[in-house]
């Protein structure tokens, strides 16, 4: 018996029942069930992004109002933005009806090159790239040698590394310092990019599709109610305007389901 495992094992449940008390404590305090039907009544409109609803919220929006890591910022210059992994996106297009989110990375929306030394990956149990698109690799901090073997060196305004190289695909930094991989929208032949007008490919942005399965908020709506996220079950749930407050759908014949604990 591994009496190790079992401490640790033990000493998460306690934590797990801990916060899930606490979190009730809070929700039981913080309004009445009706009001979470009333709190996520809003959708999301920043410039040319308009009435965009679950899984997204605004930050103005409650926790439970949207999937967690769909926090939508509208910025000060009516532009809106998301972050995800670290990394900050430029949204250019939100499609609910097909699930698919058009970004680009904020360093590169007044760069040609990327300015936060991080790939650009995803939880990829959330989202994932659609088909068109394809990989581009920055590499810093080139030795000569490296430079003299690549075409691909142009001078993009980086702070600390004046010469900066690019290369099709996904490649690791090899003898450089660093190596930035930047997925972007597939145009002409495949693998092929111009210097010339790198700038304007990035700023383009490319696509992720979000795979969670929509049917839980639809049917939620159909019935006349809003859909919320339940963090005590980890799950889309449906708000009603009246009871029961939490269901599945606004249908008295549906079984209630748990509070949306926060998170």
């Amino acid at each position: 018996m591994d009496f190790q495992f079992l401490s640790w094992f033990s000493l998460y449940s306690v934590l797990l029942l801990l916060r899930t008390l606490v979190f009730m404590q809070v929700l039981q305090c913080s309004s009445h069930p009706d009001e979470w039907y009333q709190t996520c009544g809003a959708t999301f409109s920043c410039g040319t992004i308009t009435g965009v609803g679950y899984p997204f919220r605004g930050n103005g929006d409650p926790e439970y109002c949207g999937y967690p890591n769909f926090l939508l910022i509208c910025n000060e210059d009516n532009t809106t933005s998301i972050r995800l992994m670290n990394v900050t996106y430029r949204v250019l297009k939100i499609d609910q009806a097909t699930q698919i989110m058009k970004i680009a990375r904020e360093d590169v929306m007044e760069s040609t090159c990327p300015q936060e030394l991080v790939n650009t990956t995803f939880n990829y149990a959330v989202y994932d790239y659609t088909s068109a698109y394809m990989n581009i690799t920055f590499l810093y901090g080139c030795p000569v040698s490296v430079k003299f073997q690549s075409p691909n060196f142009f001078s993009c305004g980086s702070k600390e590394y004046d010469s900066v190289g690019v290369v099709s695909g996904v490649q690791g930094p090899g003898n450089c310092n660093y190596s930035v991989v930047v997925p972007v929208l597939k145009t002409g032949t495949e693998g092929s990019f111009s210097l010339t007008h790198l700038d304007q490919l990035l700023q383009e942005g490319f696509e992720v599709r979000w795979k969670m399965d929509g049917k839980a908020c639809s049917d939620c709506t159909k019935t006349g109610g809003r859909c919320g996220y339940s963090f005590s079950t980890n799950q889309t749930t449906c708000f009603c305007p009246g009871q029961p407050y939490l269901s599945d759908s606004c249908s008295a014949t549906k079984r209630a389901s748990p509070g949306p604990v926060f998170s």
